[in-house]
């Protein structure tokens, strides 16, 4: 009994680090999901619905982090940070929601709490789009460039 209760804290423990990590991502997905949706209300098909649902998601992806490494303007790259970290939020909000409805009863303490974790994860989102050195791995202390002194 002991043992599945430590495997059910590092079960739960990955899946708290799964959702700041996957929560950059909430809106190409949901853009994603949208299309594909869309696509199959409009008799494509479940090959054709998948497909776009991916090109586009992928699409939205890839056109975001485009913009955030070329557009030097601080408010820009903050409007497209926030478009990223809204829906993040969102989900994480949920997220949050849904876990500790398994703990406490609906009423303030919940909202409250649901509302502060999907501010955090929403941050998280914002920080890993628009620091994304902060985010990878330390530079080799030993690695510097030798300067010639002339």
């Amino acid at each position: 009994m002991t043992i599945f209760l430590v495997l059910g804290l590092f079960a739960g423990l990955y899946m708290i680090w799964l959702l700041f990590s996957l929560a950059v991502y909430a809106l190409p997905v949901g853009a994603g999901i949208a299309l594909a949706l869309w696509l199959h209300d409009h008799s494509y098909g479940y090959p054709v619905a998948i497909l776009g649902g991916l090109g586009v998601g992928m699409a939205v992806l890839i056109v975001g982090q485009f913009l955030l490494s070329v557009v030097c303007s601080p408010a820009i790259r903050m409007m497209i940070g926030l478009l990223f970290a809204v829906p993040a939020g969102v989900a994480g909000y949920h997220a949050v929601e849904a876990v500790l409805q398994l703990a406490i009863d609906a009423g303030p303490l919940l909202s409250a709490l649901s509302w502060a974790g999907g501010l955090v994860i929403a941050a998280t989102a914002w920080k890993r789009l628009a620091c994304p050195a902060l985010t990878e791995a330390a530079p080799q202390p030993y690695s510097r460039s030798i300067v010639s002194a002339d």
